[in-house]
């Protein structure tokens, strides 16, 4: 039988004791609870009947994690507790708690259900971003956080730092107690359950099969095109993924703002060959833009990597010349107006160059990959980075494979409604189409590495110039990348940025239309 556990992380006096001892007081009083302890704080934890306790040093934790591991195991299979309660040290890096807690021996036997992460108002602006990426780590892997009051402030708490570093946390405060025990309390669906979800969905879905078709829908046509994209696309996801990962992960972050050249000219032409040479998905660019304009790296270069990168890196190559049948002229334009799209843009900061766009607190940019820096202590682990590079490109896989989904479920819906819509506009309709496809691809937020899969699959409803606008403002910019820039970078800076990118690809490949397509036809 698994135990159930609920993990409680935050700083050093943040009150994770305090909240302890109030959920057992007032919610766990009836129940036999173990409570693991990797710090003491202040306050001691409630000496109950039904309360057992084991408590471990940080030294202990950093020098023989795995036998604490045992030592818990060990406890759990004698005494059997109903709930296990872990007070989790503010300094510990979060992935060694997973380590711990989610191994081949412990999984058996542990069910993590719950992850909180606990916090006071004056720490949120100040004590957590000096912490590092510990704290980060920590925000990064909780359900939820839990916001003590202090005596100096009321109102509204500011929980922007939780949301950047995690956009799927939620927060609640201490005049939230009631919804906070429900949140705890909330139902989690375990393997046996999605297995009688998934048999429902499918009963569902014959269901409606039958029904629809009765009125001449054809949904037996939309599931096979669904399906048929899907596998195409999810091998290059998943490849895009594991490159991406493991040059996150085995490439320091400083090593390619190290080798920027310093001059606008030298530092696009470098741009462009690391964005060829380093294959990273459009979310992992945006914190290394970042990282390079407070490093000093002239703004049209840093821009013009992160703009590029996306697009010309050898996994989107690959999948381009996959989905389109080795079509060499695809390949090239998409290349070539993406290198082009992205050095106009970067040269557009040179006119009336933005002033004060970075924001001020020190907030890390986080990808959709969450922060993945590996603790202090096994920077040189082989183990250690390879699994690291796994978790990252697991989540980091999850994370994006439901924007594909998405965006292959829209366009296997569009195919029959977007080649009316064209023909509708007679002579306007191409012009109508561009405009369409590139808001689509800012709205569905794809991965370049699976993108154009699904390009691919409308290439029967829509000429090649509409297409190649997907594929090239696509990977720039999206809802997924405003919203990480945001975190980092004042509204205005973003907007004009966004704005920017829209306008040289739409004008660009409208260009590019004008004078035939180059060509190609799919």
């Amino acid at each position: 039988m698994r135990t159930p556990t609920w993990v409680i992380t935050g700083l050093l006096d943040s009150g994770k004791t305090t909240l302890i001892n109030k959920l057992i007081e007032e919610v766990l009083h009836e129940r036999n609870v173990l409570v693991i302890q990797f710090e003491s704080g202040e306050e001691a934890l409630r000496n109950d009947r039904q309360i057992q306790k084991l408590v471990f040093s940080k030294s202990r934790l950093e020098q023989f994690p795995m036998s604490i591991t045992d030592r818990i195991l060990e406890y759990l299979e004698q005494y059997n507790p109903d709930l296990m309660l872990v007070e989790w040290n503010g300094m510990e890096h979060f992935h060694k708690l997973e380590e711990m807690l989610l191994q081949f021996s412990a999984a058996p036997m542990v069910s993590v259900e719950k992850v909180i992460y606990m916090a006071d108002e004056t720490g949120l602006q100040h004590r957590i971003p000096d912490a590092g990426a510990a704290a980060f780590s920590q925000i990064a892997g909780s359900d939820c956080a839990y916001i003590r009051a202090t005596k100096h402030l009321h109102g509204k708490t500011d929980a922007s730092l939780l949301y950047n570093c995690n956009p799927d946390i939620r927060v609640f405060s201490e005049r939230k107690w009631e919804r906070f025990v429900r949140e705890m309390f909330h139902f989690n669906a375990q393997p046996g359950h999605w297995f009688l979800i998934v048999l429902t969905a499918a009963l569902a879905y014959l269901f409606a099969f039958n029904l629809l078709g009765d009125f001449g829908v054809p949904v037996g046509r939309y599931a096979s095109r669904f399906l048929g994209v899907f596998l195409q696309a999810a091998p290059f996801l998943a490849i895009g993924v594991l490159l991406s990962s493991a040059i996150q992960v085995y490439i320091p972050p400083d090593w390619i703002q190290r080798r920027f050249p310093e001059k606008v000219l030298t530092g696009q032409l470098f741009a462009i060959l690391a964005g060829f040479c380093l294959p990273v998905c459009d979310c992992a660019s945006i914190p290394v833009f970042k990282s390079l304009v407070k490093k000093g790296v002239p703004l049209p270069a840093a821009v013009t990597f992160m703009l590029v990168s996306p697009v010309i890196n050898p996994v989107v190559i690959l999948s381009t010349w996959y989905a389109f049948n080795g079509n060499y002229r695809m390949i090239a334009v998409r290349c070539g107006l993406g290198i082009l799209c992205a050095v106009i843009c970067g040269l557009t900061c040179l006119i009336r160059t933005p002033g004060d766009y970075l924001l001020e607190e020190a907030v890390p940019v986080q990808s959709g990959c969450g922060d993945y820096r590996l603790p202090t202590g096994n920077e040189n682990t082989r183990a250690a980075r390879f699994s690291m590079m796994i978790r990252h490109a697991q989540n980091e896989f999850f994370a994006v494979g439901k924007y594909l989904l998405t965006g292959i479920f829209v366009s296997t819906l569009f195919q029959d409604i977007i080649p009316s819509a064209v023909l509708a506009g007679s002579g306007s309709g191409p012009w109508k189409a561009l405009l369409l496809m590139m808001g689509l691809a800012f709205i569905l937020s794809l991965c370049s590495s699976s993108d154009a899969v699904v390009a691919r699959s409308m290439a029967g409803s829509l000429p090649a110039g509409p297409l190649i606008g997907f594929l090239v403002f696509g990977p720039m910019m999206d809802m997924k990348n405003a919203a990480m820039l945001l975190s980092g970078f004042r509204s205005k800076f973003v907007v004009r940025l966004a704005v920017t990118a829209f306008l040289v690809c739409f004008i660009v490949v409208a260009l590019f239309m004008l004078c035939g397509s180059g060509g190609i036809w799919i």
